[in-house]
């Protein structure tokens, strides 16, 4: 399986065509282009994602019905598109405050609000949907050159440390899927919490994985990496093992991105792709369709006691940063 050698253009166009055609309705103000296409780092799996930017926050459900509309029209054409328009969206009077208030102002909301908490990484390096849209592409900028100010990072953090205690007290659950899947989490937020506490973000969700372990190499923690990556059902063995066993869509999806990386000039392993993906759709499966589940997510975890008790070694090890 190979992707279309015109990938970079169909995700311009389509990227245009959002902006345009969902930009005509009555109070929204504009988009933030975020994520890789936003970058400008794409690769052919790219989503395309936008952040709505509201006059009229009333514009929402009009704007996802034009996004579900035009996702459907794209997988009739022939070349399915994920546009990527959820919840993650603010005001311009929102943007106003924030922008005037300074970088503490911005900590301080993405401790009470995880629009901003999950928005600014998704819009940080983007750009304004429209190059006129002055308001969008100052906003976009500010928050590009904010988002490792000292007290953005100590907030973001915090919130990560937090989101991983409290999966780690659900780990506990009697239910052993139940369980397994907050396990996870917690591992999860122990990733991302150690990653901004060293100054790195990760990118997209199907290769963040061997992202984190080449980031962890650079600061000489593969150690740590690996440990997560254990108890997050990530590690390179078990994950690809499974994969062998996934459901015929992911075994697809495998062997697409491999060839969507080397598209890109990305060096990554066979299993490390696997397992990229195999993290990523475990996942989602987890959170969103459990109807999916089976052996191949791993699920229960078959050393859970065990791996409850490294996960309380390594939010031990990482309470004073890393």
């Amino acid at each position: 399986m190979f992707p279309s050698p015109r990938w970079r253009q169909l995700i311009d166009e389509r990227t245009q065509e959002a902006v345009t055609v969902l930009g005509e309705i009555p109070g929204v103000h504009g988009f933030v282009v975020g994520g890789s296409v936003g970058r400008g780092e794409p690769w052919p799996m790219s989503d395309i994602d936008l952040l709505p930017v509201y006059d009229d926050p009333a514009a929402a459900a009009e704007t996802a019905a034009g996004q579900a509309a035009m996702v459907d029209w794209w997988a009739g054409s022939g070349r399915a598109q994920t546009l990527d328009l959820a919840w993650i969206a603010f005001t311009v009077n929102e943007i106003q405050d924030v922008m005037a208030a300074g970088p503490e102002a911005l900590a301080a909301r993405i401790t009470g609000d995880l629009r901003w908490f999950h928005g600014i990484d998704k819009a940080y390096g983007g750009r304004a949907g429209r190059p006129d849209d002055e308001l969008t592409t100052a906003f976009v900028e500010w928050i590009t050159e904010v988002r490792f100010h000292p007290a953005v990072m100590t907030a973001r953090v915090a919130e990560w440390r937090r989101q991983a205690l409290a999966a780690a007290e659900l780990a506990d659950d009697p239910d052993p899927s139940a369980a397994t899947n907050h396990l996870r989490e917690s591992a999860r937020a122990l990733r991302m919490q150690v990653l901004e506490s060293w100054g790195e973000r990760l990118g997209s969700m199907g290769r963040e994985w061997t992202r984190f372990e080449r980031l962890a190499a650079r600061h000489d923690r593969s150690d740590l990496a690996e440990r997560i990556a254990v108890l997050a059902g990530a590690d390179v063995p078990t994950a690809a093992r499974r994969a062998e066993s996934a459901p015929l869509w992911l075994r697809e999806r495998i062997e697409l991105c491999r060839t969507a990386r080397a598209a890109v000039g990305e060096q990554v392993t066979d299993g490390e792709n696997a397992r990229d993906q195999h993290a990523a759709y475990a996942l989602h499966v987890a959170r969103k369709r459990p109807d999916l589940d089976g052996p191949w997510t791993g699920t229960p975890e078959p050393h859970l006691d065990t791996y409850r008790a490294e996960l309380l070694r390594v939010i031990e090890l990482t309470a004073g940063g890393v």
